[in-house]
């Protein structure tokens, strides 16, 4: 099912791993360049930045084409039929770029497979709907772009498709018409599946759990949000009313109990997704107490939770340090692979340093006269 053969797949990982490593500080250049020669034949891909360029001119040009073709159609079903078309279009192009021209995270391919999935639904929802109730629509739009999402992510990988699955899922329990309460509690649930499921798949291979891990933070995040009645008001000035019910207390509890558990579940098995989803969820719960209460905001309450991040953060050091070896357990204050206070900034110099892009160091390199705006030389002579 696959497009990427399970070898390049398996190099592709190897690589990231030990870019990843290199990046933080864990591996020396010359062992870099040993595990890279051991890992084999680095697969051609894209860097970030080009990546997103070639992803939103892909998205462009499909996105025209797909509009001349559509804007002067009238019945829903030649809309469909058009729509279908053009995205068999753009899934024959993806999988010949990916095939002839061996591309692999190029970005243009993966605009062309989303924008498949796009005209997927879209063309579901023009066929078997008649647009007159919102819900229904809404409904069938949403289970065929999880589908089609599900099919991009076994087909070629693409974590932006696992991502679009889950949110599109959610979008079709929120169009069931059960009530607000309902709603929320299915949402809950259904994303307290999906992340054990993304968890404990059997015979799922690491590389898949790593690749699957951005949507395990959104999943372990949702869970405590959807149930979280005051979340919208967060930012409002004026006091709304108190939850007060049985419904209102529980979410109340729910919403600092499930991050706690989160943080458990992430020290026990020494997860950083769990970890910062148990942290920024209790984060969210905090500025949540008021909203919940009733009580009227005050202009100190962001200083009042940066001193309390602050004491939080000095008692934790703290007691990671009083620990044998100034560690407890598997964790410790010190960021792995810093030697010292100032190992970043060395690191980040001998970084630019290797860059065969920098100029060389000497006498005659040019000294920045800084700038009057942060120091920068934003605005200053250089």
């Amino acid at each position: 099912m696959r497009i990427f053969p399970p070898d390049e797949e398996e190099r592709a990982f190897r690589h990231e791993r030990l870019r990843d490593w290199r990046a933080a500080g864990l591996l020396r250049a010359d062992k870099a360049v040993e595990a890279e020669a051991l890992a084999g034949e680095a697969p051609a891909h894209a860097s970030w930045p080009l990546r997103v360029l070639l992803f939103g001119f892909g998205a462009l040009a499909l996105g025209a084409l797909s509009a001349l073709a559509l804007k002067d159609l009238q019945g829903r079903v030649d809309s469909a039929f058009v729509a279908w078309v053009l995205a068999g279009v753009a899934v024959a192009a993806a999988e010949a770029g990916i095939r002839s021209l061996k591309v692999r995270r190029f970005g243009a391919e993966e605009a062309l497979v989303a924008g498949a999935v796009l005209l997927v639904a879209y063309g579901a929802e023009r066929a078997f709907s008649n647009g007159t109730r919102w819900h229904f629509s809404t409904a069938i739009f949403s289970a065929t772009l999880a589908l089609g999402a599900c099919t991009a992510y076994l087909r070629y990988g693409y974590r932006l498709a696992s991502f679009g699955a889950a949110v599109a899922l959610g979008v079709f329990v929120g169009s069931l018409e059960y009530g607000e309460r309902a709603t929320r509690v299915m949402l809950a649930v259904l994303y307290a599946v999906l992340l054990a499921l993304a968890t404990w798949w059997p015979g799922l291979e690491r590389r898949e759990r790593e690749r699957l891990e951005i949507v395990r933070f959104f999943l372990a995040l949702s869970v405590p949000l959807c149930l979280n009645l005051r979340l919208e008001k967060l930012f409002y000035s004026w006091a709304p009313q108190p939850a007060t019910d049985a419904f209102g207390l529980a979410t109340f509890a729910a919403i600092f109990l499930i991050p706690l558990f989160w943080l458990v579940w992430g020290a026990l098995d020494r997860s950083r997704t769990l970890l910062w989803a148990g942290a920024v969820g209790l984060l969210v719960a905090q500025c949540s107490v008021k909203p919940y209460l009733g009580l009227t905001r005050n202009a100190w309450d962001p200083a009042v939770l940066g001193l309390e991040l602050m004491i939080l953060a000095l008692v934790l050091k703290r007691w990671l340090d009083a620990g044998p070896g100034a560690r407890r357990g598997a964790y410790s204050s010190e960021a792995l692979g810093d030697p010292g206070p100032g190992a970043a900034a060395g690191l980040l110099a001998s970084v630019v340093a290797a860059s065969p892009s920098s100029p060389p160091a000497g006498p005659d390199r040019p000294k920045g006269g800084g700038g009057s705006f942060g120091g920068g030389g934003a605005s200053g002579g250089y």
